[in-house]
């Protein structure tokens, strides 16, 4: 996995904890700039008065979705989100959208950051800023069952259904293109029903939603394939303009997440997956 380096490094838990570092970060022989030092004391409460608006996703479960009512948006990057406000003591104001909306408004600065599942892939490190990852992810291939996919060499010729503007859509124009036929979609939604009826035969999509999607759908036509693609580009981490003032303020408030056992917390309730 592609080692997304730490900014910072928190005195105070160092001394306490010995350097521990993030369960999605590792120390490798890489690191050869020395990080900037910040105090999470200078940090805590340092954004109150803020008001900020934030880029979410609203159908991308277990991350951010609207639960049955359609009233309130919950899951795992909601509450990273609401944890990472309480810490810094900004007010913030969600904004549901499609990622090619997120980026285009982020560019604008029509939104102050976003999280939203987003993978920090090589091409958006050169439009925006992002903080360290705050969690692993692969992308799975999830196929029809009557597709005749076994594993992926047999993805030749198909019809590979995926949302636009997304990683995932990067990854299958980069590597599978050229020998099947692609169709874009606006929503994660709209693919896997395509794929449920057999409109396409496979889709590429974040693990952790394809096994939510199948956890939350006991009769379903779609299966996913055992192999994982591109875990090196798949990362998430939040997603701020270029230059954004405040991006040691998020890292150190994800340090604290992970060091008081919150994150762990956050990603039982959602994943479930305890590292």
């Amino acid at each position: 996995m592609k080692k997304i380096l730490t900014s910072i490094l928190m005195i105070a838990f160092a001394l306490c904890l010995g350097g521990c570092d993030l369960p999605w970060q590792k120390q490798t022989a890489e690191t050869t700039e020395k990080p900037q030092t910040i105090e999470s004391s200078e940090v805590k409460g340092s954004m109150k008065g803020m008001k900020l608006k934030v880029g979410v996703s609203n159908e991308m479960a277990p991350f951010s979705f609207y639960d049955e009512d359609k009233k309130e948006l919950r899951g795992f990057d909601i509450d990273i989100l609401k944890s990472i406000s309480d810490y810094l003591g900004f007010e913030y104001e969600t904004q549901a959208m499609p990622m090619r909306e997120i980026e285009k408004k982020i560019k604008n600065k029509e939104l102050d950051f976003a999280i939203a599942g987003i993978s920090i892939t090589d091409a958006r490190q050169e439009e925006f800023d992002f903080t360290d990852s705050y969690y692993d992810n692969t992308i799975s291939m999830a196929v029809n069952k009557n597709s005749g996919i076994e594993d992926r060499k047999d993805i030749q010729g198909k019809i590979i259904g995926v949302e636009e503007e997304t990683s995932n859509a990067q990854y299958v124009e980069d590597y599978m293109k050229e020998d099947n036929t692609v169709k874009y979609y606006s929503s994660m939604k709209e693919v896997f029903k395509d794929l449920e009826a057999g409109k396409i035969d496979v889709t590429l999509y974040d693990t952790t939603g394809v096994d939510y999607y199948l956890q939350n759908h006991k009769k379903t036509n779609v299966t996913a394939l055992s192999e994982k693609l591109n875990s090196e580009q798949s990362n998430y981490g939040i997603m701020f303009a270029k230059g954004y003032k405040y991006l040691d303020q998020f890292n150190v408030a994800l340090q604290v997440l992970n060091t008081d056992g919150e994150y762990q917390e956050i990603k039982d309730r959602w994943i479930g997956v305890s590292d």
